[in-house]
């Protein structure tokens, strides 16, 4: 297999694992059946290589990445699998009522978006950054498997769409989500380039200070969209502090990472947001989960070494630079 092919498949492998199972939302017991893994993988592996595609063909910074990411998240939990509209829906909990305005659940709609953005999309490109750096300005399908992969992605949002969530999402606001998708699209090519880009030229911030903040992208949000549950405020509350918060994180980014020498601080900020996985993954075991402590511990051990590696230390456990570049790699993560 090619250099270009082994990157397409740790990639599209990467964010099914990371959102789906490391988060517990696709626990061990049910994310290995081949099914439902054919099914996550043809919508999140799909999904996040199209957004690499098109962020390297328009040569997008991160802030394009974040807007496809949106999109993205848009696609799978309002047009694919509804839960923005389901007051039924598993993970819901108190959301199904709290924020619930014109059929659609926004406190929930916001947060999941969120959770995808940086989750789903972001953080594998940035390990597949990490693992094929190389690669990084290189498109890695060609224009029929670009088309391929579209008609893949397109063909498993039809059937999460038709079995897996029979509830009738309200028509004018399910129409505006399919809206919301192109819109995020066509902005993420508008947005200048530059935008967001680090400000100085080196960082200004410890790698440790930048895995404290990608540690709390997720948990503060995840808090914010939980407390105001049964409380009495206006969901708009946790809504705009949800969004304030997250372009916090992204201000902090770009006025503190820089644009050399950054490769651990970013290493670092990955880290942090597997870090909540981490919590989380010990937390839904205790919970019920049965598998989920395992899947936890392993991560823990990923973000140790690639901590470690960020630094050119010695990685203690995942040694996969031959599963990653071939028998004649040189030392990667």
């Amino acid at each position: 297999m090619t250099e270009k092919g082994r990157a397409i498949w740790v990639l599209a492998i990467l964010s099914p694992v990371i959102a789906e199972l490391c988060s517990g939302s696709s626990p061990p017991l049910e994310f290995f059946i081949p099914t439902s893994f054919a099914l996550l993988l043809g919508l999140y592996g799909a999904g996040v290589l199209i957004v690499r595609e098109l962020a390297v063909k328009w040569n997008l910074g991160w802030a394009g990445i974040v807007v496809l990411g949106i999109a993205y998240g848009i696609l799978e939990e309002g047009v694919a699998i509804k839960s923005f509209f389901d007051p039924y829906w598993m993970d819901l909990g108190g959301l199904g009522e709290y924020g619930r305005y014109l059929e659609t659940n926004w406190v929930w709609a916001v947060w999941l978006t969120i959770y995808h953005a940086s989750v789903s999309i972001t953080i594998p490109i940035t390990l597949v950054w990490f693992a094929y750096p190389g690669l990084r300005k290189e498109r890695l399908l060609t224009k029929k498997r670009f088309e391929a992969v579209m008609a893949i992605l397109l063909l498993d949002v039809f059937v999460c769409l038709a079995l897996l969530n029979p509830y009738p999402a309200y028509l004018p606001m399910y129409i505006l989500s399919i809206a919301a998708v192109l819109f995020f699209v066509w902005y993420a090519k508008q947005i200048p380039k530059g935008f967001m880009a680090p400000r100085g030229l080196l960082p200004t911030w410890s790698p440790l200070r930048f895995a404290v903040l990608g540690f709390m992208l997720l948990f503060v949000n995840f808090l914010l969209s939980a407390v105001f549950v049964n409380t009495g405020v206006h969901p708009i509350v946790p809504i705009a502090l949800m969004i304030a918060f997250s372009a916090f994180v992204a201000f902090k980014i770009r006025d503190h990472l820089g644009r050399t020498e950054n490769l651990p601080q970013t290493a670092y900020f990955a880290c942090g947001v597997l870090s909540f996985l981490v919590l989380f993954g010990f937390l839904t075991e205790l919970g019920g989960m049965l598998g989920m402590s395992v899947v936890a511990f392993v991560l823990a051990l990923f973000t140790i070494d690639l901590a470690r590696w960020s630094k050119g230390k010695k990685v203690l456990v995942f040694r996969v630079h031959k599963l990653l570049h071939g028998p004649a790699a040189p030392h990667a993560l």
